[in-house]
């Protein structure tokens, strides 16, 4: 599910939420309820826009059960370049 920021001229604040790709969200009153913030002092009908930012998108079918990292550190042999006759 992609992340995206929300930002409200209202109250200054930008708060990250993940969507489905259908889902929208239009008013301060909709991202605090769905992010189960407290409303404060902002309207609840104070509008809210989309930050557009790189997005990260995770598939988490491609994970499989459990995600292990990947190291692609350096090790100093390169398989293109080494001496091996074979």
């Amino acid at each position: 599910m992609p992340s995206f920021d929300f930002h409200c001229a209202a109250n200054g604040q930008t708060v990250e939420l993940m969507l489905k790709m259908h889902e929208e969200i239009h008013t301060c009153g909709e991202l605090c309820a769905r992010k189960g913030l407290p409303l404060g002092d902002t309207p609840a009908d104070a509008p809210v826009n989309k930050v557009f930012t790189s997005a990260v998108v995770m598939d988490k079918n491609r994970m499989g059960s459990g995600h292990r990292s990947v190291d692609m550190s350096f090790t100093g042999k390169s398989s293109m370049w080494s001496n091996d006759p074979r």
